[in-house]
């Protein structure tokens, strides 16, 4: 009788069947046959997750060792949170009158067990894990772990991209054992309460690491296949400072063709070492960058990160396919020549967050009403009018808008996605799919002139909102892109804070 094991079935029925599975039954799958160890295997081991630990440092190291194994790795996926451990330092100030066990559970056991009031024959073995886990963190000393990572890149032959992968607060933490207990639930049950201070402990050590993963790439001779590079959650000052001593080789990288950088805290502008990878890297397809800085209350701030920050003002990547910005301040002027020098590869545009500047003394509402100020003066900007750009001078097969687009003037356009609960209304009827169609493949403008008696009207001498009167349509068509009056800029009043 014929055979009828699914590992009889054709590879390339197996492959896809692989390729859909979650990590997990991958590793099930591995142990079925050797068919399917084989095919498994690759997608298992396509991304090789490091945590900071002498542990998973000695795991990675061992699949490198492998002859077979090693083959599968294509990038290293970093994440550089570290155990929280203020308990080591108030014993030794202590001199040891105050119990380790004691200080845990005042300084760094979770405020959701804290509350709990579990006994002390719950707690204990959360304790030793606990202990277990940051031994572990110590004896990765920083010369070891360069070491380390030098000689596992160095035996990754197919290793061609560096990120991190950035855990989310409620998920199994290695301390608290293989069950599902208190721990997960409680953490689980308040992610968004620990998230920022969780967060915040790892930008102490998230700059260090993204440049020594460039600089053991460089030390050991790798910065040439590197192809990828992906990191989130990073202080842009504290990353510029850091990369200001780091090897200036390291920041070459010839073969680069992805870059995916996201800055959460911004208070200082992009410097040298942003501009020098992205200069450094002719063969460019994907860039994209999120600085978080533009929201409502920095409207009057000078902590914007500008375009012209990070790129040359004639660079032009030949290869670039696609690009996301997010959070960024640029004058339209300057957006519109970026992207026009990128018009004959670019295929893929995404504008999330993104004030088109129109100048500080406009932006600072410090003079008077002046007829040059108006539309149509270059500097200020309109978001109606780079959609018809968007439209005319690109042919972009893709276009996805997102957040506040706004000019810093009139016009503050939320761009969410649309409400599908809605009776009779499908995805393509709603405004914001529609401008992206438009742009895409043309047609008539959703975005319709309207009546001169639904335009926007003089502003009252009451109104704390300032529109200057200009005539732009009111939209009230859907949710899926609307103007957000609460994100028009106010009239500067130096006597009074955000």
């Amino acid at each position: 009788m014929e055979s009828r094991q699914v590992s009889n079935l054709p590879p390339e029925i197996l492959t896809a069947i692989c390729s859909h599975l979650p990590r997990p039954q991958l590793k099930n799958v591995r142990l079925t046959s050797k068919t399917f160890n084989s095919i498994a295997s690759a997608f298992l081991f396509r991304i090789a997750y490091l945590s900071v630990g002498i542990k998973s440092f000695r795991n990675l190291q061992s699949i490198a060792h492998h002859p077979s194994l090693c083959q599968h790795v294509r990038v290293i996926s970093y994440d550089p949170w570290r155990m929280k451990n203020t308990s080591k330092a108030v014993v030794a100030e202590s001199n040891g009158s105050i119990d380790m066990f004691e200080a845990w559970k005042l300084y760094d056991l979770e405020r959701g067990l804290r509350r709990s009031n579990l006994g002390e024959e719950r707690l204990r073995p959360l304790f030793e894990n606990w202990r277990a886990r940051v031994a572990d963190v110590e004896a990765l000393r920083s010369e070891v772990e360069f070491e380390m990572l030098i000689d596992i890149m160095s035996r990754l032959p197919a290793l061609q991209g560096l990120q991190y992968d950035l855990f989310a607060t409620g998920e199994l933490h290695p301390y608290s054992g293989s069950d599902k207990s208190v721990w997960e639930i409680s953490t689980e049950a308040n992610e968004k309460r620990h998230n920022g201070r969780r967060r915040t402990r790892k930008q102490d050590y998230q700059e260090d690491v993204f440049w020594k993963l460039l600089e053991t790439a460089h030390a050991a001779d790798r910065t040439d296949h590197m192809t990828k590079i992906k990191a989130a959650d990073m202080n842009l000052r504290n990353w510029e400072s850091k990369g200001s001593i780091a090897n200036p080789k390291s920041m070459v990288l010839p073969n680069l063709t992805a870059i995916d950088l996201q800055f959460e805290l911004c208070i200082a502008m992009a410097g040298p070492c942003l501009q020098r990878i992205l200069v450094e890297a002719p063969l460019l397809q994907h860039l994209a960058l999120s600085f978080k800085t533009l929201d409502s209350a920095c409207y009057r701030a000078h902590r914007y990160v500008r375009l012209s920050d990070f790129v040359p003002r004639d660079q032009c990547w030949r290869h670039l396919k696609h690009i996301s910005f997010q959070h960024l301040v640029t004058p339209e002027a300057g957006l519109r020549d970026f992207l026009q020098r990128h018009g004959n590869s670019l295929k893929s545009l995404e504008l999330k967050d993104i004030l088109l500047h129109p100048g500080d003394n406009i932006m600072h509402m410090l003079d008077e009403e002046n007829i040059g100020d108006r539309k149509g003066n270059e500097e200020v900007g309109s978001w109606l009018d780079m959609i018809e750009f968007l439209r005319t001078s690109l042919s972009l097969s893709r276009m996805k808008f997102g957040g506040i687009l706004a000019n810093g003037r009139n016009e503050a356009w939320k761009v969410s996605g649309p409400r599908m609960d809605i009776p009779g209304m499908v995805y393509e009827d709603y405004l914001k799919p529609r401008i992206e169609k438009y742009i895409r493949v043309g047609g008539k403008n959703p975005i319709e002139l309207v009546p001169t008696d639904r335009v926007m009207a003089e502003v009252p001498t009451d109104n704390k909102f300032d529109t200057r009167g200009l005539e732009i349509p009111y939209i009230w068509e859907d949710d899926s892109w609307r103007l957000s009056v609460v994100e028009l800029p106010r009239v500067y009043d130096p006597n009074v804070e955000d």
